[in-house]
């Protein structure tokens, strides 16, 4: 997660004090669902422009570029932190790294905020089931709290831990929004 500038000392020593497995295996998850979400996203937003629908479109646009960054962020994370940390690479080149992901970290969390509430937005706005109307409501709550802690963090205060849950909560909403459309889609 991102960290403020005084904490940076804090996270090279618990790299260096751990394996690197850890985050490597994250890294290499992370990647591979990047990757295809990003695919998955630009796909639905092609079809979306097809049907006429630029803002859904647009925040699937959002989707796909906030997946487009963690690829980078991922990257970093799995790879070059922990040889930063691991090779003895000095503490100066190891806080510019992490710097950089944090960066990318906060610019696709601010993406997928703004996606979100672009996708979400329109459907809480028009009438719909309830159960429709409660997942927009849930994605608007995550899109404003990404959108708020990017910000936040941009500013310079430590809510990392607050980016992070974002995403794991944005996550489990686009899983139960793709079910719901396999579920559509199969009746």
């Amino acid at each position: 997660m991102p960290v403020v500038t005084a904490r940076l000392p804090e996270a090279l020593e618990a790299l260096r004090a751990s394996d690197g497995m850890q985050l490597w295996w994250i890294g290499v998850v992370g990647l591979t669902g990047d990757v295809i979400f990003a695919a998955a996203a630009m796909m639905v937003a092609f079809g979306l422009v097809l049907r006429g629908q630029p803002i859904k479109a647009a925040g699937w646009l959002g989707i796909a570029l906030s997946n487009i960054i963690f690829v980078s962020v991922d990257a970093l994370v799995g790879r070059t932190l922990v040889a930063a940390a691991s090779s003895g690479t000095s503490e100066a080149g190891f806080v510019a790294t992490k710097s950089f992901s944090d960066a990318l970290f906060i610019s696709g969390t601010f993406a997928f905020g703004a996606g979100t509430l672009l996708l979400f937005g329109p459907v809480l706005i028009r009438s719909g089931t309830f159960s429709s109307r409660a997942i927009s409501f849930l994605g608007i709550a995550v899109g404003l709290l990404g959108v708020g802690a990017a910000l936040i963090c941009l500013f310079g205060a430590d809510a990392g831990q607050l980016l992070g849950l974002v995403i794991a909560a944005g996550s489990a909403i686009f899983l139960i929004v793709g079910m719901r459309a396999a579920k559509d889609a199969l009746a």
